[in-house]
């Protein structure tokens, strides 16, 4: 899977060829297709593996007394620092889905719409039912939007560590939590959704 992430990156999904993943694992291209069908499939492999979704997991199992202000920064510094770690596939995701439809396809499938969905499940006690499905989902979605958007602008100015991450994620956690009608410093319940 390695293997494959560097050649994705480096050429491109669409250029990159089975050959060249497996002479990069040093493996035939008979073993590639053993295991998957298509380059796709490889692709999916890296994008599961490498998902956000266990940090995701972790928010909605934390403790219910601590406040959910305090658990959305956590999320919010495990989603940066992930982007961070695996800024190739990030990087790669990216461009892909931009120029092909069963990339933005296979993404919102495998690291969005499961992530999204978790922490919508995850707030619903917290907020209550005077938040409307669709509002929560948006705010969630926009909480994220965000979060990458700083990412996708770090990369693009070449800003290594940005001294205002910090600042920045807690105003896009309290714009979050105002939009939602959620007093900052009140108890998280997150812990009521468990890993389906």
């Amino acid at each position: 899977m390695d293997a494959a992430l560097e050649v994705f990156s480096e050429r491109g999904f669409a250029a990159a060829t089975t050959r060249e993943l497996a002479a990069r694992a040093g493996i035939t291209e008979a073993i590639i297709y053993r295991h998957f069908r298509s380059k796709e499939e490889v692709l999916r492999g890296v994008v599961e593996r490498d998902s956000f979704l266990q940090h995701v997991h972790q928010f909605v199992s934390v403790d219910a007394d601590r406040p959910l202000r305090d658990q959305l920064l956590d999320l919010g510094r495990n989603w940066r620092r992930f982007v961070h770690e695996r800024r190739s596939l990030v990087t790669l995701l990216l461009g892909e889905m931009v120029r092909s439809e069963e990339m933005a396809r296979l993404l919102r499938e495998t690291m969005i719409h499961d992530a999204v969905s978790l922490v919508v499940r995850a707030l619903r006690p917290q907020v209550g039912e005077t938040v409307s499905a669709e509002r929560l989902t948006m705010a969630v979605r926009l909480f994220y939007a965000s979060l990458l958007c700083h990412f996708v602008l770090e990369e693009r100015l070449g800003v290594e560590e940005d001294p205002h991450a910090q600042t920045r994620l807690e105003t896009t956690v309290d714009l979050l939590l105002d939009a939602l009608g959620a007093p900052p410093g009140s108890s998280g319940q997150a812990s009521a959704v468990r890993n389906p």
